[in-house]
């Protein structure tokens, strides 16, 4: 049903701005988009309060998972909510206080309840996918396995600047946001590259690939372009200069982020260290000696 899909990135160019990476617009046949937007475990209907949106995401089959810039734990989550208060969340559900100022939920699809989305599942997790992603990008299929799946963000998602740790050896949105005004909604990725006066940052984990890269400031970066399109898929291997981000300002209430999203991960990625984005702030080190 889906195989169109790898024919299509077959073709796709790859573009270098601001990073390598592949975009494809209109990926779904308009057949096939409408109805997954429209499906019921995407097409969520309008909630009350967060914690009715929370009982409608899990009676549609999501369950929340730890992913970077969320939370698992929902009574803090809606504890902050409520007052956007970074002191709310106790037990570690506020992370990276320092570079970001929200955090949200991510809940992952587990089970379909229509067809087509139990095939659109069934097809992401096949050979003939997991293949096409790696020889797009000529990675060894052997040497890497695959996480993902479709997952809903809510208000609050943050994640500042970063260019993935590098035991990741791709990853892969595609937009299906269920919203006809996806578009205008303040839920993007960001994809970035380091303002001039921070380069220095990059050029270390270019000459250090044994120490992982972090998370750093959003005033370090510029935006060059967001993945605001529906329908659209992005697609590219982790390096020093696949800077990105997200930082979701929305009415979740209404409507949810919603993205197919994937990962290929080496089995074997060693580092030895990993600096914080405090150890480049030269200034304020230099300021503190």
């Amino acid at each position: 049903m889906f195989a169109y899909l790898i024919r299509k990135l077959r073709d796709a160019p790859v573009s270098d701005e601001p990073f390598r990476h592949v975009s494809i617009e209109d990926f779904f046949s308009d057949e096939h988009f409408g109805a997954i937007t429209s499906a019921a475990e995407i097409a969520i209907g309008r909630a009350e309060d967060d914690q009715g949106l929370i009982e409608a995401l899990h009676a549609a089959g999501y369950r929340e998972i730890n992913f970077p810039g969320t939370t698992t734990d929902l009574a803090s989550y809606i504890a902050w909510h409520a007052k956007r208060d970074l002191d709310v969340p106790e037990n570690g559900a506020m992370t990276n206080r320092d570079l970001c100022e929200g955090v949200g939920v991510t809940l992952r699809l587990q089970s379909a309840r229509t067809a087509l989305i139990g095939d659109l599942m069934t097809f992401l997790r096949s050979d003939a996918w997991l293949d096409a992603i790696a020889a797009k990008f000529a990675i060894d299929r052997a040497a890497v396995y695959a996480d993902g799946g479709i997952q809903k963000y809510l208000d609050g998602y943050e994640i500042s600047p970063h260019a993935d740790i590098r035991a990741k050896a791709l990853t892969y949105m595609v937009n299906i946001n269920p919203s006809d005004r996806s578009a205008d909604i303040d839920y993007h990725t960001h994809y970035m590259r380091f303002r001039r006066e921070k380069a220095y940052v990059q050029a270390f984990w270019n000459g250090n690939p044994d120490l992982d890269r972090c998370w750093v400031p959003w005033s370090w970066c510029e935006t060059v372009k967001r993945q605001t399109r529906n329908n659209t898929i992005v697609l590219f291997q982790p390096a020093d200069d696949t800077l990105h981000a997200v930082r979701a300002r929305y009415d979740h209430l209404e409507t949810q982020r919603t993205q197919l999203y994937g990962n290929l991960w080496f089995h074997r990625s060693r580092t030895t260290g990993k600096p914080s984005w405090s150890d480049f702030d030269v200034r304020a080190r230099i300021g503190a000696a």
